[in-house]
């Protein structure tokens, strides 16, 4: 059984709303397909209460883009402080997501694959400069 947490945007947003988070609930998508890692899907889902965030889900088509091992979390409609405290309330809750972004007028549109690539790229890039973990 995999994780699957996934987002959409309302209907009638304009993409500006959709990037800057004008207007939006704030929601999320988090995708584990690692088989072990139920219990972390499970702390996040808390936390996503907690904050008032909802989860929906990615179909099955979007799913079979990904490698076998993929996780990513974006968040959609938060503010720079929501962000902050989300991200810290899942490390306390000892939730490690190394392929996380806020949804941008950037990548708004993209697959879930092109998302993946990139943010596996970002991390890559960030890991190679002694970044990660910052």
């Amino acid at each position: 059984m995999q994780s699957i947490a996934a987002c959409s945007i309302p209907a009638g947003n304009t993409a500006e709303k959709r990037w800057k988070g004008v207007g939006l609930e704030r929601r999320l998508l988090y995708i584990n397909k690692k088989e072990a890692e139920k219990d972390k899907m499970r702390k996040l889902a808390a936390c996503a209460v907690m904050h008032g965030v909802k989860l929906e889900t990615v179909t099955e088509e979007e799913l079979g883009t990904l490698p076998e091992d993929a996780e990513l979390l974006k968040l959609r409609g938060f503010g720079r402080d929501e962000v902050g405290a989300f991200l810290s309330a899942l490390r306390r809750a000892g939730v490690r997501i190394d392929y996380k972004c806020v949804e941008t007028e950037r990548n708004a549109c993209w697959t879930l694959r092109q998302l993946y690539e990139e943010l596996r790229a970002e991390h890559e890039e960030m890991h190679r400069h002694g970044k990660a973990g910052q």
